[in-house]
């Protein structure tokens, strides 16, 4: 009776951590320093765009982090490479445009709407939003990406617990490389049918089948070690670690529909290197932004991988050691 009542203590425990992770990430999502270029066009007096970044990141709050770019052209290419999530472009005419990319998070786009309103009603000026790249139109917010993401990690990890609890962790070095194959092959399939269905059976991301599948077998790969190398290095702790570390932080830090840059700073900090954030990432770079920006999510991957076989491998040869006999005492010849 006493381990149930422990039990329960300890579910509540991460019951109580899920809500309060998830309400902190979500309940207020603010824009903070959204970066974006400012643009003047032909025929505008000269030092205007300075002028312009100057009072856009004198806003209350500091929701942008405004700088120049010589033309819209450049500007676009900023954007694609991820280096600045919007643009300011204004016109002589009196009518500026407001360029964004929801694919980079609806919910950026939806902001940085927000904030231009309210600098256009103070400037008596009018403007127009131009979405440069748009999410796709079987991805309702951007959040399909997300959720594959989601359902990669969670396989991997819950493999990893399941293994974990039937099986027991690995007691050899042996033990742990049929362990290690059978994630590895799990990966590779689990990757290949989760892509297959967004670009295949459903077509939301239709195109991109063959890298989905890598980042996918990367994910589930990286997930799945990282956890069996804590159950082979701390034992059954790790199963409520993994949970604490891939659900109650890992999925509101990944942002779905939000961007990073209105999530509160704790949660867009954590995000890009927890397995959901890195997965989601990765989806938007692969369909939206032609890869670009993919090196830091497969740096992440990489790092999980390399950190979960040192523990499965070094924790499987010490339980595996025989310890070593003690020699007798020696005895004085009487």
């Amino acid at each position: 009776m006493r381990k149930v009542v422990w039990l329960a203590f300890g579910v509540l425990l991460l019951q109580l951590g899920f809500i309060l992770s998830y309400v902190s990430a979500f309940h207020e999502p603010s824009p903070r320093e959204i970066p974006i270029a400012v643009v003047a066009e032909a025929g505008l007096p000269a030092g205007i765009d300075a002028d312009t970044v100057d009072k856009l990141n004198a806003i209350d709050g500091t929701p942008l982090d405004a700088r120049t770019v010589s033309d819209t052209q450049e500007a676009r290419a900023l954007l694609r490479d991820r280096e600045i999530l919007g643009a300011y472009v204004i016109n002589a005419s009196g009518t500026d445009t407001v360029i964004t990319a929801s694919a980079a998070g609806s919910s950026i786009a939806t902001a940085l709407d927000s904030i231009f309103a309210e600098i256009e009603q103070t400037q008596g000026r009018q403007f127009v939003v131009r979405d440069e790249i748009p999410v796709g139109v079987h991805d309702n917010r951007g959040l399909s990406g997300f959720y594959l993401s989601v359902g990669w990690v969670v396989g991997g990890y819950l493999l990893a617990a399941a293994i974990g609890l039937l099986v027991g962790a690995p007691t050899s070095l042996r033990n742990a490389a049929g362990q290690l194959a059978v994630f590895a092959g799990y990966s590779v399939l689990s990757g290949a049918l989760g892509a297959f269905i967004v670009t295949h059976a459903l077509g939301t991301f239709a195109g991109h089948w063959f890298p989905l599948w890598l980042l996918g077998t990367g994910v589930v790969f990286a997930t799945s070690v990282f956890t069996l190398g804590l159950r082979a290095a701390i034992g059954v702790a790790a199963v409520p670690i993994a949970i604490i570390v891939f659900v109650i932080l890992g999925n509101p830090s990944a942002g779905g529909a939000f961007g990073p840059n209105v999530l509160p700073e704790f949660y867009a900090t954590i995000g890009r290197w927890i397995t959901p954030g890195i997965g989601t990432e990765g989806v938007r770079s692969i369909v939206y932004f032609s890869g670009s920006g993919l090196w830091q999510p497969a740096l992440a991957l990489v790092a999980y991988s390399v950190i979960g076989l040192a523990l499965l491998f070094g924790f499987s040869r010490s339980s595996s050691t025989p310890p070593r006999a003690e020699q007798p005492d020696s005895q004085p010849v009487s």
